[in-house]
């Protein structure tokens, strides 16, 4: 009995990668490749459309498998989950002659084996450039955010009345068609003229900052 268990085992071995290697092969194929949706939802951080670009990066002859086991849960915290799954990490090349490390993680539904996670160096290089690139991106929106509400807290100081007037949101853009009047200097704010700017908007006039000088919007 033992025996037939260590045969279905292998066997499931056996059919998880040679799923991964058909899948590896569709990725330098014109039709785009499959992935499982759940691993999808569950890793978000890279789309199918990844993880079959940066495998199509891999010079295929150069695949030297490292080790494959069965799992029967993969993924930590939230992103947890259980069923059949395996596991597979190569060696390998790629196009420009690195070596590199790639895995996947292939689960089995309703006997069909569906890519479920794979990455390797080339994608985790390309993840951490994105993270990073989001994490700049984010600091310099804070960064100009922090800049426009001490404007902002100094010309309400001075001018109380201009309280009825918020800080722009950060997805409202200057433009021709949202800007009213010209842009003035903080300390030469006047709040008649603001007003009056603020009379011919239909929605809820709003600050933002051009340079060192104050808009006026209407969103």
């Amino acid at each position: 009995m033992a025996g037939g268990c260590g045969n279905t085992q292998q066997q499931t071995l056996l059919d998880a990668e040679d799923f991964l290697i058909q899948w590896l092969a569709s990725s330098n194929a014109s039709q785009p490749a499959t992935c499982h949706a759940f691993g999808l939802l569950m890793f978000p951080a890279a789309s199918c459309e990844d993880m079959q670009y940066h495998a199509a990066q891999v010079v295929p002859d150069s695949r030297k498998r490292e080790r494959i086991k069965a799992l029967e849960c993969f993924g930590d915290g939230g992103q947890r989950a259980c069923g059949e799954f395996v596991e597979i990490w190569y060696a390998s090349r790629d196009q420009r002659g690195r070596q590199i490390k790639e895995g996947a993680v292939v689960k089995r539904d309703d006997g069909k084996f569906r890519l479920y996670w794979y990455r390797s160096d080339l994608l985790f290089t390309t993840l951490t450039e994105r993270s990073e690139a989001a994490e700049q991106s984010m600091t310099e929106v804070e960064q100009a955010q922090n800049r426009l509400s001490a404007v902002y807290n100094e010309m309400v100081n001075n001018h109380s009345e201009l309280y009825a007037y918020p800080p722009c949101l950060d997805d409202v853009r200057v433009s021709s068609t949202t800007m009213l009047g010209s842009a003035f200097n903080q300390s030469a704010a006047d709040p008649t003229e603001i007003n009056r700017r603020a009379s011919s908007c239909e929605s809820q006039m709003c600050f933002a900052l051009i340079g060192d000088k104050v808009a006026t919007l209407c969103p």
